[in-house]
């Protein structure tokens, strides 16, 4: 309050005051201030969060709305907005709005990383596995140390088994041939893991998804790398240039698949292991501008 007296004009200082009211329940006056700031010319990206949290909170759904979206308006690149909007229709369950929002906020600020983080949960239990594997990679390289990352290289690991049995299937319907001519880059990535299929056939392990994703690569440089840049793959391709591929599959997919083979093997290969923490650490994956292949 006080530094509000001080600077009245201050944006910041009244959308805190309204983010405090907003955390101890205090809905009328959080409204009462963050209702004028969002016709200011200087309200930020964080003040239409804040609205938008605000009148969610108080069931004003279509207030909600319209604040986040004259946010995303005025902000089109601002990640974290297409994130508050997915979140907004979660708590409505309109679950494909949500997962549209979030798919948009990859499309406008790929660098973002929360809604590659719900995209992954939402294309997991929607079965569509490799969308599920690509975004959850992409998130744990940007944030590769909190308990998200944990839960989210599980979803991983499990959407390779599940993709891989689906492959299976389709062979035993000779449903496959769809995948011969791919047309878009979904197909694509399912045209070399139908050619790879042999390789995961004694089921998913750490060991043969690392022969796996290693192939994967070499396929996808000669065949589809320049028609799909990605900047994932290309990550990729960097920790297999520099002797680190194994290191980074372990440190993914180690632990679930055999917790007493990888504390083994990292004691093994400590130096290696820590070169590649420190080298894991200083080049993080920035997904780029105009990747965007969902729906194409």
């Amino acid at each position: 309050h006080q530094a509000i007296q001080l600077e009245p004009e201050n944006l910041i200082y009244r959308r805190e005051l309204a983010h405090v009211y907003y955390i101890s329940g205090d809905m009328a006056n959080a409204e009462k201030i963050i209702h004028p700031l969002l016709k200011s010319a200087d309200a930020d990206e964080e003040t239409y969060q804040v609205a938008c949290r605000i009148y969610s909170k108080m069931n004003r759904y279509e207030d909600a709305k319209e604040a986040i979206n004259k946010g995303i308006n005025k902000f089109p690149s601002a990640g974290m907005l297409y994130a508050e909007k997915g979140d907004l229709y979660t708590q409505q369950k309109k679950y494909k709005d949500a997962a549209a929002a979030w798919e948009k906020g990859i499309e406008k600020a790929p660098a973002f990383h929360l809604n590659y983080y719900n995209l992954t949960k939402v294309y997991f239990f929607t079965k569509r596995y490799l969308w599920a594997i690509l975004h959850g990679e992409a998130f744990v390289n940007m944030e590769s140390f909190s308990s998200r990352t944990e839960e989210i290289k599980k979803l991983i690991f499990e959407g390779y088994k599940h993709l891989f049995s689906d492959l299976n299937q389709m062979a035993l319907q000779g449903k496959l041939n769809q995948y011969e001519q791919p047309k878009n880059f979904e197909q694509s990535c399912m045209n070399i893991f139908d050619n790879l299929r042999n390789v995961v056939t004694g089921g998913i392990t750490e060991n043969n998804l690392t022969m796996l994703r290693t192939r994967f690569l070499l396929e996808w440089n000669k065949k589809f790398a320049t028609k799909y840049p990605l900047a994932l793959m290309e990550h990729q391709q960097k920790f297999l240039l520099n002797g680190y591929y194994d290191c980074y599959n372990q440190w993914l997919f180690g632990r679930l698949d055999n917790e007493k083979f990888m504390t083994a093997w990292t004691q093994k290969n400590a130096t290696l292991m820590n070169r590649f923490d420190t080298y894991f650490r200083s080049n993080k994956l920035v997904p780029k501008e105009n990747q965007y292949y969902l729906n194409q």
